[in-house]
């Protein structure tokens, strides 16, 4: 009993808490469309900063100079002093070195494999997105359904204690139905405030997603999208392509990265020649010039200390490209799945429990205004069918977040744009 007591104690707790948040935050309604909170999501700081970090590599890519190394300039005053005579001495030059393993052409294409890694990257990143933002709107739209749904319980029990208590003073109750009609509506109430707690935060958690001002009240505006899907016959093949998936190409092209890198630390560290020309004029006035060939082999000293960490990490993201991999087309499959699933709940709740609901608590009203049924029988055919509404705007936002999550999936994979 003390147990039943203290639960009920936080859930009054929690409904003022919601209560009052909401009262805090500002009375005006932004409303949002599902088209309109999904093309929000490139804008979004972690999608844009992506596409950005991409967008500034190859900006800087273009700036690359077709060398690798610097030139040298060398300056070299002197002075000699001989018995007979004396003077300065000055000598200049100037060299190039050259790479002879390739170092050019290797970095070339680290820096394709970047850019492409970096490219995937922020696909996978505005892929993430929208599917938070879409799911975080369905949701929110699932709770606005609840929380009206729940007002209008709220005027239904405020109505029946009404009549209870109007029927009680004509000495057609009795004051153990007017008590139970009374904790219909406390209850009632308690589910609304309840339902505007979950509310606040549906509308939290979309402002966060869409990096809005938490305090504005977002409010999920217009239908329920509509999504086309393959056929059921052709669904096998996208499964089969999940792997290609953005997040798994990203650490696919990531250990491409890894290895692009390792192949010019290798080429950084190969065999390089050095080609100066200096030019000298000696205190006595004579002038000369000299060429200088500098050779530098690769003995000893090849990168196998750097290569080793960039090919260990290459494997190591190659193996969580599998592994992601195998996790994407499990994930679209199951959305296949749940999208048939979440169809069948559907069309129970539609087209089974809730008529029935709506019959059971209709009968049940006529029989109570005849005196052939009791409040507490009135109630709970009232909180089924009240509890069936709200479970049928549950499930419409179910089957279309089902829907929605493999169309981004499977655009995502034939790189069509989501609008």
């Amino acid at each position: 009993m003390r147990g039943m007591r203290a639960l009920s104690t936080v859930r009054v707790m929690v409904a003022v808490l919601a209560a009052l948040v909401l009262a805090a935050s500002p009375s005006e309604v932004t409303p949002l469309t599902f088209a309109e909170a999904l093309s929000l999501a490139e804008r979004t700081p972690g999608p844009e900063g992506a596409a950005r970090a991409a967008e500034v590599r190859r900006a800087e890519s273009a700036l690359l100079s077709p060398f690798v190394f610097n030139p040298q300039i060398t300056v070299e005053p002197g002075y000699r002093r001989r018995p007979d005579e004396q003077g300065a001495d000055l000598r200049v030059g100037v060299s190039q070195a050259f790479g002879l393993s390739g170092q050019a052409s290797a970095r070339d294409t680290a820096v394709r494999a970047e850019e492409a890694a970096l490219d995937a990257e922020a696909r996978a990143a505005l892929l993430s997105r929208r599917l938070a933002i879409a799911e975080a709107w369905l949701r929110l739209w699932a709770a606005e359904q609840a929380a009206t749904q729940s007002l209008h319980e709220v005027e239904l029990a405020d109505s029946f204690r009404q009549a209870v208590e109007g029927a009680s003073q004509l000495g057609a109750s009795t004051k153990l139905e007017v008590a139970e009609a009374s904790a219909y509506l406390a209850e009632a109430k308690l589910a609304g405030l309840d339902a505007e707690g979950l509310l606040a935060e549906r509308r939290v958690e979309l402002a966060k997603l869409l990096g809005r001002d938490p305090t504005r009240q977002l409010q999920a505006h217009g239908p329920l999208p509509e999504v086309e899907l393959p056929p059921d016959a052709a669904r096998e093949p996208w499964v089969a392509r999940a792997s290609q998936l953005p997040e798994a190409m990203a650490r696919v092209l990531g250990a491409r990265v890894e290895r692009a890198r390792a192949a010019e630390v290798h080429a950084s560290r190969g065999t390089w020649l050095q080609v100066g020309l200096a030019g000298l004029r000696e205190y006595d006035g004579a002038t000369g010039g000299a060429l200088t060939l500098t050779l530098t082999p690769s003995l000893f000293e090849r990168g196998e200390r750097d290569r080793g960490t960039l090919l260990a990490t290459a494997e190591k993201l190659e193996g969580e490209a599998r592994d992601v991999g195998h996790r994407a087309a499990a994930e679209l499959a199951l959305s296949f799945h749940e999208v048939q699933h979440s169809r069948e709940v559907l069309d129970t709740l539609r087209g089974q429990l809730l008529p029935a609901a709506e019959e059971a608590a209709r009968l049940r009203e006529l029989l109570f205004q005849s005196g052939d049924s009791t409040v507490p029988e009135v109630v709970l055919a009232r909180r089924a069918l009240a509890s069936a509404r709200i479970r049928l705007g549950h499930a419409r936002a179910q089957e279309t977040w089902a829907r929605v999550k493999a169309r981004l999936l499977i655009d995502a994979l034939s790189g069509v744009p989501t609008p």
